[in-house]
């Protein structure tokens, strides 16, 4: 790896996990995706009306409450959407560090770096590669703390120039599908239906009122795949409407709402 590095990761508590990880280094810089490239549409995400499709979208998705704080707060990604984030490209005496691991956003990310910087020296700081040393939920970026992290600097391993291609060619694809809802799966990207997650979130729910959050928080504890709050509030409002469960809305604190089955 060249001496100056760019860490490369999705916008979380991941990235400040790898923060901490590679702090002291003295040779890295980061560039961090601000937009969950695993929801909504990713066409023409080179133009204004692409980015403003996915901007509608997560209006759509995530303001499921009349909450003009966590409005402004949304307005804020306006001008991020799409791969803003990632350009400029690194410069010709930076190779890059992809971090990454099972969750979609994660290889999303490493897709789009391979199509994006067709000139940058990629290298893969896979968590996979150390699960082994530390027992983690899920195999994602954020569940590993910074002292485990930090092995994966030394361990990282170049991207090989088939393989970059094949994750090129993959995103190029995706960019011409319209599913609006993405996992990782078999090594692949896959679309899904919106729904894909309501049935683990009807089971979730009890006859008697739970916190719209802890029911959140056991479908992404206890499911294959994740995915954020915002959404699976999105669905269990989508559900509401269908009579199938009942929401009293808590004003301020979406998370704080409660739910029950009916």
């Amino acid at each position: 790896m060249q001496e100056k590095i760019v860490h490369v990761c999705v916008a979380s508590n991941g990235a400040e996990n790898v923060m901490q990880a590679v702090e002291g280094l003295g040779t890295s810089r980061f560039m961090l995706l601000h937009d969950d490239l695993s929801l909504g549409p990713l066409r023409a995400l080179n133009t204004e009306a692409g980015r403003q499709a996915r901007f509608a979208y997560l209006l759509e998705t995530n303001a499921t409450d009349d909450d003009p704080d966590w409005r402004k707060y949304l307005a804020q990604f306006e001008n991020r959407m799409g791969l803003v984030d990632l350009f400029p490209p690194p410069a010709p005496d930076e190779s890059a560090l992809v971090w990454f691991g099972d969750m979609a956003n994660e290889q999303l990310l490493l897709r789009a770096v391979c199509a994006s910087w067709p000139d940058t020296d990629i290298y893969l700081a896979d968590v996979r590669r150390i699960a082994h040393k530390y027992k983690a939920h899920k195999n994602y970026v954020p569940c590993f703390p910074p002292e485990v992290l930090r092995e994966l600097v030394s361990l990282a391993e170049p991207l090989p120039m088939d393989r970059r291609h094949a994750l090129a060619h993959e995103w190029q694809e995706l960019t011409q599908q319209d599913d609006l809802l993405r996992i990782y799966e078999c090594d692949r990207i896959v679309g899904i239906p919106d729904d894909f997650f309501d049935e683990d979130l009807l089971a979730a729910c009890k006859p008697c009122f739970q916190i719209q959050g802890a029911i959140a928080g056991e479908v992404q504890s206890e499911g294959k795949h994740v995915q954020g709050d915002m959404y699976l509030f999105y669905r269990l409002q989508g559900m509401a409407d269908r009579g199938l469960v009942e929401i009293e809305p808590c004003p301020g604190d979406i998370r704080s709402s409660l739910v029950r089955r009916l």
